[in-house]
């Protein structure tokens, strides 16, 4: 599965290295952190980690498939893509808020442990819906580039 001249694996490679870089700079405003290398760079491997893992193992584009055709979208359209590209961003992005979320949280030492819950449950109801709109957008920016550059190596 994890050869070059794999399509999909190409493609979800560029889309995970993208997306990784995207929301990491979109987290870091929106928590107020300091734009550095520590932080964009763990952010932005730990986003790419659970995007590029998840892509392989849960099929949120076919149920993005299912979802446009509950509203008998044809499938190519605008429309189409639309309402197909809410299924994986909603998937990701929970998965993506949940962890990123637990992660800053739950290994924070200056947050005392009895807090860490309820700091947990406030920062990803406070994350999920922003981080979901810029995935959203995001993510048909990095399907057309994984595209673009899987076509290119794929004979």
């Amino acid at each position: 599965m994890f050869y070059k001249s794999h399509f999909g694996t190409i493609l979800t490679s560029v889309l995970s290295m993208f997306m990784g870089l995207v929301m990491a700079i979109f987290i870091i405003f929106l928590n107020h952190l300091p734009f550095n290398w520590v932080n964009l760079f763990e952010l932005t491997a730990e986003i790419n980690l659970i995007v590029f893992f998840f892509s392989l193992f849960i099929p949120y584009n076919a149920w993005g498939d299912w979802f446009a055709g509950l509203f008998h979208l044809q499938e190519g359209t605008v429309a189409f893509k639309l309402v197909q590209g809410i299924i994986p961003s909603a998937v990701l992005n929970t998965l993506n808020t949940f962890i990123c979320t637990g992660t800053s949280i739950f290994y924070n030492e200056s947050i005392p442990k009895a807090a860490r819950m309820t700091a947990y449950l406030n920062g990803c109801k406070e994350a999920w819906i922003p981080c979901f709109i810029v995935s959203y957008i995001a993510s048909f920016v990095a399907v057309w580039l994984g595209k673009k550059v899987a076509e290119k190596y794929v004979k």
